[in-house]
């Protein structure tokens, strides 16, 4: 079936590319974190220990995230508070144990 000029099979799949890409994660920077309610910080954290515990159960990563996300989410606006201007993901990286 013709749409227009286009297909609506093409459509469908310009779309659906469009949405995939608009809900992939963002990289947020110390600015975006700073600006960030303590409600989207926690959704945040937790979406990394998720990210975490996939690349662990493939093998992928030998660290574990054991505190409560509200815990990383203190320290690492404790972190950006102190003046460290590495993106929050790689301050909860380093916030991993073995």
């Amino acid at each position: 079936m013709k749409l227009g000029r286009w297909n609506v099979g093409t459509l469908a799949s310009i779309i659906g590319i469009a949405l995939v890409i608009a809900s992939c994660a963002p990289h947020v920077g110390v600015r975006a974190w700073e600006q960030m309610s303590p409600h989207e910080k926690l959704i945040y954290v937790r979406s990394m220990i998720g990210h975490e515990r996939v690349k662990a159960r493939k093998g992928g990563n030998q660290l574990h995230w054991n505190l409560p996300p509200e815990e990383y989410v203190r320290r690492i606006d404790a972190a950006v508070r102190s003046g460290d201007q590495r993106p929050p993901v790689a301050i909860f990286e380093g916030m991993g144990t073995r």
